[in-house]
């Protein structure tokens, strides 16, 4: 589960407003209220199949990537098999109000590495579906280089899904056989942080 203070805390107050519904509406997110956490939150749009473009991101996101990351798609930064695994965790953010989380490396092009750990917290902006992503990427004891260097490759370690109410919401009225397959179509990736390589 979460380690790090910022997708913790992240998480307790979306938790708190979202008050036992699927999930909050954009509208109710204060900003004054996460000040502490602004600089490493984001808000991505859902957009169709494959794509959770930045609209917004925290300015020490921005630095410790080496890039203003608005605009971005956020599913674009990782290789076909992280893509996978991280589009099948959003598509559980989205279709059933689960909460997305894990960790990953960032590398630089002299191969330094960077630990991170991150949370997706799913939104309402218009309408009564999920649409946007609340979100937190916070480094994991950050190396004193970080922003110095662009990061310009990432490779998962793990994943990890966590529906609030403990059962997704579409099988609210189903059994909890149902839910436990539901589960098993994610899967846990191996990946950057147990690599042999460690820098």
């Amino acid at each position: 589960m979460m380690q790090q203070a910022t997708t913790k805390e992240l998480y307790a107050y979306w938790d708190a407003i979202r008050n036992g519904r699927i999930a909050p509406r954009r509208f109710e997110i204060e900003p004054a209220k996460i000040a502490g956490l602004l600089r490493e939150t984001f808000i991505a749009e859902c957009t169709g199949l494959l794509g959770m473009r930045f609209r917004l991101a925290g300015t020490r996101l921005c630095h410790q990537f080496g890039r203003e990351l608005r605009g971005d798609d956020f599913l674009g930064f990782w290789s076909h098999e992280d893509r996978e695994a991280i589009s099948s965790v959003v598509h559980n953010i989205i279709n059933d109000g689960a909460v997305g989380y894990g960790s990953f490396v960032g590398l630089t092009e002299s191969n330094r590495e960077a630990a991170f750990e991150f949370v997706l917290l799913p939104l309402i902006h218009t309408g009564s579906s999920i649409n946007r992503l609340l979100g937190a990427i916070t480094a994991i004891d950050p190396p004193f280089w970080l922003g110095s260097e662009p990061l310009v490759a990432f490779e998962i370690g793990d994943l990890g899904l966590h529906w609030p109410d403990e059962t997704p919401t579409f099988l609210a009225h189903n059994s909890a056989e149902a839910a436990r397959r539901a589960r098993q179509r994610f899967y846990v990736v191996e990946g950057g942080l147990s690599r042999d390589n460690q820098r």
